[in-house]
């Protein structure tokens, strides 16, 4: 297990031993239904949502791509990130922070600490956001991702953009530190 501390916020990172996916998939669902649940509700019972969902995530685990990195204070699991590693291409799959840590630099922390794990030829950075949810739209377009197009389902906008640039605006606001 990779783990950071942010000794500014007492915050740590670490990734999902796969082995604990199941486990974990219980308090990972929480999160994202309370989020999505005020942001683009699927018409199904909490129950319903998380017997489609958690088959879905373990399945998607068996990538050996894709990780998932718990973002904790102190023993508290405020959020989580999963992402994968395609060819050159990050790909930013599902970010959730229960709505405390929304809006307080959690964001900026776990993008630092994620520089340190994702591999200097990354070239390119996908993400997909619900239609729905114009916070992420509107966040993915900050950071410098353009949409592109719309997924199989036509459910969600999908965008890209170049890794570079994603680090160069991080990185940006940090005292003492430069951009490419």
């Amino acid at each position: 297990m990779t783990t950071g501390t942010d000794t500014r916020g007492g915050i740590s990172f670490s990734l999902l031993d796969k082995a604990d996916a199941e486990k974990m998939s219980d308090v990972l669902f929480q999160i994202l239904y309370n989020n999505m649940n005020a942001i683009a509700p699927s018409g199904g019972s909490c129950e319903e949502d998380k017997q489609h969902w958690v088959p879905c995530i373990l399945s998607a685990l068996k990538d050996p791509r894709r990780q998932i990195l718990l973002i904790w204070s102190g023993t508290e699991l405020v959020g989580y990130f999963m992402y994968a590693l395609t060819g050159t291409t990050f790909v930013m799959e599902e970010i959730q922070f229960i709505p405390q840590w929304q809006g307080t630099g959690l964001f900026r922390k776990l993008y630092r600490h994620l520089f340190t794990l994702i591999p200097q030829d990354i070239q390119f950075v996908e993400a997909y956001a619900h239609k729905k949810n114009d916070k992420s739209q509107g966040i993915l377009e900050h950071l410098g991702l353009q949409r592109i197009g719309e997924n199989g389902s036509g459910s969600c906008f999908h965008y890209r953009g170049l890794y570079r640039n994603l680090c160069g605006y991080i990185l940006a606001k940090e005292p003492g530190t430069q951009t490419w």
